[in-house]
């Protein structure tokens, strides 16, 4: 079992600086114009790769905190755990992931102004996940990707 906070797609465990002991990561994968707007996020797969938004809803995305902390993970090889969003509350697990490169590309932040955004290519190594600690919903750092 997980125990972690949904309201943000990126969330890790551990420190920038000292080191990081996962990842874990919440994707919407199917969503309605309404949904779109406040989740602009334009996750997909391509084949079994998964390109993955990083987080930042308004201007140019920033290499800091889970931005950062995805990028580091191609360096240090920790887990990134995948969960869907199927519905409010509802999470499918999708495997665990590496990040194999990292791009920008154009995307729509929610006041609709055309923005750079970082593209994460995750490629699945695991259907299985080893669990990590628990992680409580009322870590100080949950806040909106």
């Amino acid at each position: 079992m997980f125990n972690v906070c949904t309201r943000r797609g990126i969330r890790y465990s551990g420190n920038l600086k000292t080191g990081i002991s996962h990842v874990v990561l919440t994707t919407v994968l199917s969503k309605t114009p309404e949904e779109s707007v406040e989740n602009p996020y334009n996750d997909r797969f391509e084949g079994e790769v998964l390109l993955y938004t990083g987080e930042g809803k308004f201007g140019d995305q920033q290499m800091t905190r889970g931005n950062l902390a995805l990028k580091m993970q191609m360096e240090k090889g920790f887990p990134i755990y995948v969960f869907e969003k199927k519905s409010p509350g509802k999470y499918i697990f999708l495997g665990q992931y590496n990040v194999v490169s990292v791009q920008t590309e154009k995307q729509y932040d929610v006041r609709g102004v055309l923005r750079n955004v970082f593209i994460y290519r995750l490629e699945k190594v695991s259907d299985l996940a080893l669990l990590p600690p628990k992680w409580t919903p009322s870590s100080p750092d949950c806040k909106s990707k």
